[in-house]
């Protein structure tokens, strides 16, 4: 009888230092498995980090082949067009974007009219249904608020004060490429403007346009166009926006604008050197 029951407690005894076995190893197992996932995640968010900056830089340095490009003054030398034309250059991270904006070529906020500023606002905004009615009202506050501000100009971003004003982002965001408050004047050079803003100024048609980009683009002079010619002129600079777009070859983007002002000549190079005012980056 004794026997059997020490035999019994022996078996028990083995039973439960083998449950006991297994819980541990399934308890190691699982913080095991937890330590691959976060170690998995951290790697993750490392790489991602990397591969952003890689993408920064690349931006970076379309901007600054963009500011080479703006430095060309020679008739002999190759330069692109001023009016948002895309140029692509491939590095070995892999490709990038930039487009240059002439800000003597867009509309400028703190100078232009309500009778310019409504029909460009409307045809930004048209494709997410700003009729001409709203565009006219938000002129008309941007116009008030300039008036309320007396000499100084306004300061915030222009995508923040569209906004603000009942514009959604996405047209806000894009009212950049033909609005401003470094031209100065309330009318836009022909020569740097894009086709989107030129087809919004009252007297040109679409033909009109595709006249002017034509010959423009052909180096040619654009004479006076009736009663759009009271808008049309100015001359392009001294300040420029550069648009950069970089794509990494594992898929990776950025944008990045940077807003550059003319510091003038450089005699020993011959070239034009610029102040950057401001960068931003968008991911």
């Amino acid at each position: 009888m004794r026997r059997a029951l020490s035999s019994f407690r022996r078996r028990a005894q083995r039973g439960f230092v083998l449950i006991t076995v297994l819980w541990v190893a399934l308890g190691l197992l699982l913080a095991a498995s937890s330590y691959l996932v976060t170690q998995r995640q951290t790697a993750l968010a490392t790489r991602a980090e990397v591969e952003t900056t890689r993408a920064v830089e690349l931006a970076r340095s379309a901007i600054n082949v963009a500011m080479a490009d703006l430095g060309r003054i020679g008739e002999e030398q190759t330069r692109s067009r001023r009016d948002g034309t895309p140029v692509t250059i491939t590095m070995a991270e892999g490709q990038a974007t930039y487009r240059i904006w002439d800000e003597g070529g867009k509309l400028d906020i703190n100078a232009a009219p309500v009778e310019l500023l409504g029909p460009v606002l409307q045809r930004l905004g048209e494709s997410s249904g700003i009729d001409a009615f709203d565009a006219v009202t938000i002129a008309q506050a941007l116009v008030t608020q300039r008036a309320d501000a007396g000499s100084r100009n306004f300061s915030r971003p222009i995508p923040q004060l569209l906004t603000d004003l009942g514009l959604p982002q996405n047209v806000s965001l894009r009212a950049r490429q033909v609005l401003t408050t470094y031209n100065g004047t309330p009318q836009v050079n022909p020569v740097t403007a894009s086709p989107a803003l030129l087809a919004a100024i009252p007297g040109l048609g679409p033909s009109d346009v595709e006249w002017i980009v034509q010959r423009r683009n052909a180096g040619q002079s654009l004479p006076r166009l009736g009663t759009a010619s009271v808008w049309l002129g100015g001359t392009e600079g001294p300040v420029y926006t550069i648009e950069a777009r970089s794509t990494l070859q594992s898929g990776v983007s950025v944008d990045m604008i940077a807003t550059v002002a003319a510091q003038g000549i450089s005699f020993r190079g011959g070239i034009m050197r610029y102040d950057i005012l401001g960068v931003e980056i968008l991911r």
